[in-house]
């Protein structure tokens, strides 16, 4: 892992409280030594230079790195944002997404990650040698923060990465994007009353126009309201068909769709 960011600036510093040492079990250490991480198992610390800042902080919500199986995971407002359940981390998830998406093992692919989060599934992305660079876009400033302090996504910030980093909404940036610069896209966004521009035609269409002829997405769709006979995952699927994507794949295991840009 690379070396990580030096402490938070004056505006971060006043959102992350710092803590006296606890009696903490060790988390690991970041690839140079100079950082060493700890958790209580709630909470995941960070210690330099003998100051120490618990990983959490407010920024209009409340956003908490913890840990999960040796791996981090990020809470908003006690909520979780990755997919753990029949994965013994959220790592693997990552890596069946991008498994799924079917990448050649030879090629110079172009990746759309549009919500990035901690970056697993972009990192996961990027050690695919058939990926030339993967777009990653995150909206709050808060992940991105507590992201550069994650030792597990080291990868994001390192000099000579296949990935960037753009902060803002996709919903926004997709706009700028060329028509069919991306052979992949990864679209796993927050619950719909969340980020409902995510879920929007407009948004769908986006992503349509930037996808090349034969391109594979997949969709994270989740399973909010099951309980109550609603199925996300057809609602999801009907907007992409809509949008004209089809070979529409539902995967239960990963809870989402993979379809394609039909040539």
């Amino acid at each position: 892992m690379a070396k990580n960011p030096g402490f938070f600036d004056c505006r971060e510093r006043s959102a992350v409280r710092s803590m006296a040492k606890e009696d903490r079990e060790l988390f690991c250490k970041s690839s140079d030594g100079c950082i060493t991480y700890t958790t209580d198992g709630s909470f995941i610390y960070a210690q330099k230079d003998g100051a120490t800042v618990r990983l959490d902080l407010f920024a209009g919500h409340y956003y908490k790195l913890r840990p999960w199986n040796g791996v981090p995971i990020l809470e908003i407002d006690g909520l979780r944002m990755h997919l753990v359940r029949d994965f013994r981390t959220p790592l693997e998830y990552s890596t069946g997404v991008v498994r799924g998406l079917k990448i050649p093992p030879k090629g110079d692919a172009v990746v759309l990650d549009t919500c990035m989060g901690l970056g697993y599934t972009a990192i996961a992305a990027a050690e695919r040698p058939g990926v030339r660079t993967v777009v990653t876009c995150e909206v709050s400033p808060a992940v991105i923060t507590l992201a550069k302090w994650s030792p597990f996504s080291d990868t994001l910030w390192e000099k000579g990465t296949k990935i960037m980093v753009m902060e803002g909404s996709a919903a926004e940036l997709i706009r700028q994007f060329e028509s069919s610069m991306f052979h992949f896209i990864i679209h796993d966004p927050p619950r719909m009353s969340h980020a409902p521009e995510l879920y929007s035609r407009e948004f769908y269409d986006g992503l349509y126009r930037v996808c090349a002829k034969g391109a594979r997405i997949f969709h994270y769709a989740g399973s909010v309201g099951k309980s109550r006979g609603r199925s996300v995952g057809n609602e999801v699927a009907g907007r992409l068909e809509a949008a004209g994507f089809r070979g529409i794949r539902h995967s239960p295991r990963l809870q989402g769709c993979f379809a394609v840009k039909s040539r």
